[in-house]
């Protein structure tokens, strides 16, 4: 019997463990592929999505250097302006790995509406050939108008009691996606599993990881082939890697 093998690498989100750009090959040699320059708050590099911030003069050094050592860029987490910077510093490739559609998530209205992703940056990152995730928690599914902080991170059922999003509401942010970016090619499984909620922050049908087929059954109801549907579950991520 063969054994598959798993590989990983690792992507760091607030890249302020990295002391400096000049540390950056340290992480690399040990795994690290993708940053994420902040987190909610701002770091050393850029501002958060929880701010207005943008670049500082050490994240385009940051920028630089991830360039040359092939790091990729992640948006998720950006503010849009840090986001709309970093895309001006660097022509490479990017991605959100756990991000999902603004447009359907209340726009503006939402008060954490720079935690998802504009239909602009959405189609930026396909025109570079870049993949976004699609987020699985309940806040980045539906607009729950009673979360007023403005924090994506605060509960969308401790907060409201609001029912859990469908399966559905899932499957039209990954449609908006290769809407917006004209293709299948550009959206894949993000989850975000690993963020700190439970299943009952997830859409209906998805309890645990074992469940996750379910959103590829409903991508073959909506017409989608056998080979964009594998794209989606691991396919357009693996050759994003390949050459980005």
């Amino acid at each position: 019997m063969s054994q598959r093998q798993l590989q990983l690498g690792i992507l760091i989100e607030n890249a302020d463990p990295v002391r400096s750009p000049d540390e950056l090959p340290w992480w690399v040699e040990r795994g690290v592929v993708a940053i994420g320059l902040a987190w909610w708050t701002s770091s050393r590099y850029a501002g958060g999505n929880g701010t207005d911030e943008g670049l500082t003069d050490l994240g385009r050094d940051m920028i630089r250097a991830m360039d040359d050592l092939g790091v990729i860029h992640d948006l998720s987490h950006l503010s849009q302006r840090a986001s709309d910077e970093l895309l001006e510093a660097t022509d490479r490739p990017v991605i959100a790995s756990h991000s999902n559609a603004r447009a359907l998530l209340g726009g503006t209205d939402n008060p954490g509406w720079q935690r998802h992703l504009s239909d602009d940056s959405i189609r930026e990152i396909g025109r570079r050939g870049g993949v976004i995730g699609l987020n699985l928690c309940a806040n980045f599914l539906r607009f729950y108008p009673g979360l007023e902080d403005g924090n994506p991170t605060t509960l969308a059922g401790e907060a409201t009691g609001a029912a859990r999003p469908t399966l559905d509401d899932a499957i039209a942010l990954v449609e908006h996606v290769c809407d917006i970016t004209g293709s299948r090619a550009h959206v894949g499984l993000g989850s975000d599993m690993d963020g700190g909620f439970s299943a009952t922050q997830m859409c209906e049908e998805i309890e645990s990881p074992a469940d996750l087929g379910k959103l590829a059954s409903a991508l073959v109801r909506r017409g989608w082939s056998d080979a964009e549907v594998e794209g989606f579950r691991r396919g357009n991520w693996r050759r994003f890697f390949a050459s980005a």
